[in-house]
């Protein structure tokens, strides 16, 4: 029994001669005592591959590759300590979450932490702590006891309360029936004497830094049991009776010698002369070893030559891997590298993960991250999560398609294309129909309607609309049947055993074996190895869950909703575990915690500050604080942040010094928000070290660095081009470029390969966002052989012809969503107001009559007969609803009694609600003759035409209701942007015998605005004042015809000054006062031909095909704020094609004037 140690610095062959030493022990006795190997966990597969390299080897059944952890296993098959069940990570969480919930009202600190995302996961790793450090809750207990006798320990102290209860029975439960993985090493080492196997067998432990109270007690069995036990440690010098200085290189490793030295003199052991390896064979060049040898030299030596090691500053972490990635091709392609020679070394890998992903993809790099990744987005475990939710949380539509989209319920047998397409349609429709709750699951099926709207709701039902509503049916059955199968068993289910049948049950129905394996074969084909091997695990892995469950829970009582947070905790635990799939790739690790071998390139990435040496945060259930108090208490822990910085050195040097032949580091300036970075202090140490480094930059446009230096970017075709179509480019913009470039340009138009798509990328160059006018066929076949328009389309096309195309033509619309917006509620207004006309009609009442009571009670009304009609019952919908049903009823009640108010001082009387004009309605359209014998027909519906006379004829006004303040706005009406009221004003003068039976005059056009206005004050007002403040808020503004005798007739109370009825008022003298919004019956009339050659004009350019991206602004008004299409049309003010149709806001008397010059115009 002895032990030896092996030390050296890195790259002075310290594996080497342990691989050296059993590869001879194994050929001149193959048949000798066992050999055991020992390497961490992630050098196993590495280790054994390295370890049968030798062409002497016949056989190596006597040497085994171990980790701490399989040497358990190993044992425990020989001494029956593996008799136990085995729970894993994932079910120690469940277990955790389980004696939590049923002891938080005696947790002191941790109640509300407890639910929050993350802290079960914490509890598991301060358990894994304390089982590696050989903490017992006893310890706790005590520990506790001693600092709660200092109040400023109070808040210590009551987490060692809850700690070492959680604990207490976690170990408890755990106790003689199962075997945590964090017990291994302890059962390890009692098993060891009872091991035959490790009798006489020679020991190596190989690849460690330093080792756990756990190890430590497994390598003290050892060393009695086994004939000899040696150690490698990266040391420049034993440390026998002597601990390291702190700030020493090498103090974790000398801490490591230490301690076993000590270990071994204890149990007196014989400590064999050290093996101390001094060259650094590993290093290929003079700079490697230099740098390796003087690291921590201070002061800083000099390495005079150029050395093999380069800096890289990037942009941001993107240019930061393309620079990367082009320099791995370079050595790969021009200097016989293997892909297995290289690695990428980073801190973080969540980090990079993603763009090196799509990179080396698009580079064709074989690589491997070395990185446990959560199976949180795998779709079983999705699937899994979601549909416990669906049911817990009564069908929720987020739930209810999270599950969906997992696409694991549909059939194996169906086109997924063709089924995702019908999700789609199902997921539009629940959010416009609101579905929600027991929608999914009550009886009857669901109505489809195309057009929804109050005064569509008695139209008959078409077929298109029943084959819709049959899709509804399928697709419905497909999401709602597995689901209610799973939450009859669940709800039956009283134990975890029989949750976790029901939750197997439904996955078995569903067939998610045959569905896993079907899409593993898919990535497999694709030579998408690792996710191929993805679905393999996941499967196991929630397999394995639900076993641990049933095995750790399976008689426990537990309800649904306690289930769901246990189950949840073990699926968030899970992790993908994977070997790398093929031995020639490019390796990504963890420069921390990963073990190199063999590594000829190390490229070292994301060297800032922050990073290298890191910031260490306090999270965890124990912050430094603690840490300190508990060591200085005598508890033996994981070390806190201030020791972790000390070994921030080594990591350092175990990184830089990872590469035998070439070194890179890098870090980028900025991270991926642009927020900027600032290099790794050791940055400028390497500077400082190599004067003579060679430093470049890693830019995203080449056109950033000199010529000479944008030859690298041509590394890759795919990548290449994009930087081909960047400099061609600045080629056209009349800018230099370096002469390769039109290489690269006559390898893709050469090579028929890359031709096509180098086309498709280079197109580009040459874009301009403009529109092409359509062929008159294609606008008749879009729009058909006559156009009949409504005015706001015609007023949208003016606003932008392509906004009328995307709409009219394209019928591109927004998804529609079950939420109350102003056009639904201004339907109600419309239809309410109708329906309340309509009852003073049927009632022979007068408006004038109205009290404000008999409003308020025909507004209610009103509503209540609308409500169910509007938006699929949205206003019955919640008790937010009915609220703003009230709000609603109260506008509605308000603008009646304004009417009524109107009525009594007013002549005119309603001769018209809601009156439709166009094809087949009320009144014929306003037609109008197009070109190639083409026609347009107006349609549409005019609020509200009222009537009256004097001596000087019959008069018609139009009244629009507003659910916003509005003026109306003569240079808008000039450019067609507001043509509905003079549109309507001409339908019913042009109409009118048709109307009431005789001709017409033109009274006016007014804005009502229906709103339920608040008055302030700063004086008392009695109710009589504020009604009448409440009265003039209503003034309708518009255009009224100058005539003094007619604006009387509006307002019967005007004598002089304004109206408090419409926006005119009267001198003394009688006449029209300057503030009057008023036009005579000459510009009523030019306005009214004015937009009449409007109409004609735009129908034209329609059938013509005009589609131009033409957006107007005036001053700072552009429909392309809230425009729905502009994702469409991506229209940007700052490409040269793209400019706004500028136009201005006129006066009234030059607006006129320009009409009326333009109307002579014509006429001559």
């Amino acid at each position: 029994m002895s032990l030896r140690f092996v030390i050296g610095r890195t790259g002075t062959g310290k594996t080497a001669l342990f691989y050296e030493e059993i590869r001879k022990k194994l050929t001149e006795r193959p048949d000798g005592p066992p050999i055991l190997y020992i390497v961490p966990d992630q050098m196993t597969f590495l280790s054994e591959y390295e370890l049968i390299q030798s062409n002497e080897l016949t056989g190596m059944i006597r040497a085994q590759v171990f980790s701490f952890t399989r040497l358990a296993w190993r044992i425990f098959q020989e001494t029956g300590g593996a008799s136990r069940n085995h729970v894993t990570s994932t079910g120690l969480n469940m277990l955790i979450k389980k004696i939590i919930e049923e002891h938080k009202k005696d947790l002191k600190l941790f109640r509300q932490a407890s639910d929050k995302t993350g802290f079960i996961q914490q509890v598991e790793q301060i358990f894994t702590e304390f089982k590696h450090y050989c903490v017992q809750p006893e310890d706790l207990a005590q520990k506790r006891e001693e600092v709660g006798f200092f109040q400023s320990q109070k808040a210590l102290s009551d987490k060692m309360h809850d700690l070492e209860l959680i604990y207490r029975h976690f170990e408890e439960a755990l106790s003689g029936k199962y075997l945590d993985s964090n017990d291994y090493l302890s059962l390890l080492a009692e098993s060891i004497d009872k091991s035959g196997y490790l009798q006489d067998a020679e020991v190596y432990i190989d690849g460690f830094h330093s080792f756990t109270p756990q190890e430590y007690l497994v390598i003290d069995r050892l060393m009695k049991t086994s004939r000899r036990v040696s150690v490698s440690l990266m040391l420049d010098r034993p440390f026998r009776n002597e601990t390291p200085d702190e700030l020493n290189l090498f103090r974790m490793t000398g801490e490591t010698y230490e301690n076993l030295y000590e270990l071994a003199s204890q149990g007196e052991i014989t400590v064999e002369e050290d093996v101390i390896l001094r060259e650094a064979f590993k290093f290929q060049n003079d700079s490697l070893k230099f740098l390796e040898s003087q690291f921590q030299s201070r002061p800083v030596k000099s390495h005079a030559d150029r050395p093999e090691i380069n800096l890289m500053q990037a942009v941001n972490r993107r240019a930061e891997i393309e620079g990367i990635a082009r320099e791995i091709r370079r050595l790969v392609m021009e200097e016989g590298y293997r892909y297995k020679d290289i690695a990428v070394l980073v801190r973080n890998a969540n980090q990079y993960q993603g763009e090196m992903e799509t990179i080396f993809y698009d580079y064709e790099i074989p690589y491997f991250i070395d990185q446990k990744r959560s199976m949180l987005n795998h779709p079983l475990v999705e699937l899994v999560r979601s549909v416990l939710e669906v049911i817990n949380s009564n069908w929720r539509y987020e739930h209810v398609f999270r599950v969906v989209k997992t696409d694991l319920l549909f059939p194996p047998e169906g086109n997924l294309n063709s089924l995702r397409e019908q999700m789609d349609r199902l997921e539009n429709y629940v959010l416009a129909y609101g579905i929600k709750g027991g929608d999914w699951t009550k009886k009857g099926h669901w109505t489809y309607r195309r057009f929804r709207g109050l005064e569509l709701a008695g139209m008959v039902q078409t077929d298109e609309e029943k084959e819709i509503e049959k899709e509804l049916a399928v697709s419905r059955d497909i999401v709602t049947l597995p689901i209610l199968r799973l939450s009859r068993r669940l709800k039956k289910a009283g134990t975890g055993r029989e949750l976790c049948e029901a939750v197997y049950l439904f996955l078995e129905e569903l067939e998610i074996p045959r569905k896993l394996e079907m899409l593993s074969e898919t990535a497999e084909e694709k030579g998408e190895l690792v996710t191929s091997r993805e679905h393999d695990q996941a499967w196991n892995d929630v397999m394995e869950l639900l076993d641990q469950f049933v095995e750790i829970l399976g008689d426990t009582k537990l309800t649904l909703e306690e289930f769901i947070p246990i189950i949840n905790a073990g699926l968030e635990e899970m992790r993908f575990s994977l070997i790398p799939p093929a031995i020639d790739q490019v390796f990504v690790a963890n420069f921390e915690q990963s073990r190199l071998s063999n590594i000829k390139v190390s490229f070292v990435a994301g060297l800032n500050d922050g990073i290298l040496p890191a910031k260490f945060s306090e999270g965890g259930v124990l912050s430094d604080e603690d840490r300190t108090s508990l060591m200085d208490a005598g508890m033996n822990i994981a070390p806190d942040s201030r020791r972790k910085l000390l070994n921030e050195e080594f990591v350092a040097y175990r990184a830089f010094t990872s590469a035998e032949e070439r070194l890179l580091l890098s870090y980028p300036l900025a991270d991926d928000e642009g927020k900027a970075l600032q290099p790794s202090p050791y940055i400028d140490r390497i500077r400082a070290m190599f004067p003579e480094i060679v430093e470049t930059a890693a830019v995203n446009d080449p056109a950033e660095v000199g010529n000479e230096d944008q030859f690298e970017y041509v590394s890759h075709p795919d990548s290449a081009a994009a930087y081909l179509t960047g400099q061609l480019n600045l080629k056209i913009r009349n800018y230099p470029i370096a002469d390769f470039w039109w290489d690269v340009y006559n390898f893709y138009m050469s090579d028929p390969h890359w031709k096509k798509k180098a086309e498709r990328i280079l197109s580009s160059l040459f874009f301009r966002n403009e529109t092409k006018q359509l062929s008159e066929d294609t606008s008749k076949q879009l729009y058909g052989e006559n156009i009949t328009a409504s005015v706001s389309r015609m007023e949208l096309f003016h606003s932008c012809p392509f906004s009328h195309f995307a709409l009219h033509g394209l019928k591109l619309r927004e998804r529609e969503i079950y939420k109350l917006e102003a056009p639904h509620i201004g339907d109600l207004f419309h239809a309410a107001l109708k329906w309340i006309a309509d009852q003073v009609n049927n009632n022979n009442l007068k408006w004038a009559d109205l009290t404000k009571e008999q409003c308020e009670q025909l507004a209610r009304e009103a509503v209540a007969h609308l409500a169910p009609k509007l938006q699929n019952q949205i206003l019955l919908s919640s008790n937010r609803f009915y609220y703003i049903k009230r709000k609603l009823e109260q506008v509605i009640g308000r603008a009646s009694y304004t009417m009524s108010g109107h009525a009594k001082e007013s002549g005119f009387s309603p001769v018209g609600i809601e009156l439709a004009f166009g094809p087949r309605q009320q009144l014929p359209p306003l037609s109008f003759a197009l070109k190639n014998g083409m026609k347009m027909e107006l349609q549409g519906r005019i609020d509200r035409v009222d009537k009256a006379e004097n001596d000087n004829g019959v008069y018609l006004r139009v009244i629009d209701y507003k659910s916003s303040s509005r003026e109306l706005d003569l240079s808008e009406i000039y450019y067609g942007l507001s043509l509905q009221m003079l549109t309507y004003l001409d339908i019913i003068i042009t109409y009118s015998k048709q109307l009431i039976g005789k001709e017409a005059f033109p009274a006016g056009v007014f804005y009502f605005h229906l709103h339920n206005p608040m008055i302030q004050s700063d004086k008392i007002m009695t109710l009589s004042e504020i009604e009448e403040e409440i009265f003039k808020r209503f003034k309708m503004k518009g255009l009224v015809l100058e005539d003094p005798d007619l604006v009387r007739l509006m307002d019967f109370s005007l004598e002089s000054g304004d109206s408090n009825i419409i926006s005119a008022g009267l001198k003394k003298d009688g006449t029209l006062n300057a503030r009057s919004k008023s036009a005579t019956k000459e510009e009523l009339g030019l306005l009214r031909r004015h937009v009449r050659s409007l109409y004609q004009e735009s129908g034209n350019a329609i059938i013509s095909g005009e589609v131009g991206i033409d957006p107007y602004r005036m001053k700072d008004k552009t429909p392309c704020k809230f425009c729905l299409y502009k994702p469409v049309c991506q229209f940007d003010p700052a490409l040269p094609a793209n400019e706004f149709r500028l136009i201005h806001q006129e006066k009234r008397e030059d607006v006129i004037a320009r009409i009326r010059e333009e109307g002579e115009e014509f006429e001559n």
